[in-house]
């Protein structure tokens, strides 16, 4: 009597099964393709990437000869912090010790007449960079950078 069962069993599955079939296949929509250029490239951006202290500083040195020429140079997408006057002024302004220090030795420098070349300084805890430069009318500018914009916004080629 098994037998006899399930040959009824099979013949009405296999009636019902080009519909079943024909069903599942109307109901996955192929044409609907979800666009995921962005979100790749967003990911790869994010990327975690291995960037040397060389890289950074000279990174900052391109972007701050790029901004001593013209202060609209880089893009908007790269934030940074202008300080612009007489060193005095900016040791006032500047809440980092460190950057007070060479504040204070670029008005010395000034003081007494001296050229001031432009240099690239580490804040006290490490996590910005400053490019500071002497203006030929006697004022000092400082643009500050910090480490993680430099990385996210870094020249790909420089990046290994």
């Amino acid at each position: 009597m098994n037998t006899f069962a399930q040959r009824i069993f099979i013949m009405n599955i296999s009636r019902y099964l080009p519909f079943l079939s024909l069903f599942i296949c109307l109901a996955c929509d192929f044409s609907h393709r979800i666009d995921t250029s962005a979100v790749v490239k967003e990911m790869k951006s994010k990327q975690v990437k291995r960037v040397l202290p060389e890289q950074i500083v000279s990174q900052v040195d391109t972007w701050g000869q790029a901004l001593e020429k013209n202060p609209k140079a880089l893009p908007v997408e790269i934030s940074f912090k202008t300080y612009q006057g007489p060193a005095q002024e900016l040791i006032k302004q500047v809440a980092d010790k460190k950057i007070k220090e060479v504040l204070d030795a670029i008005s010395y420098s000034v003081e007494h007449q001296q050229t001031v070349p432009a240099s690239i300084q580490k804040n006290a805890t490490g996590d910005s960079l400053f490019y500071i430069f002497q203006q030929a009318n006697g004022e000092t500018t400082l643009f500050g950078f910090s480490k993680s914009s430099i990385i996210q916004n870094m020249d790909r080629p420089l990046i290994k």
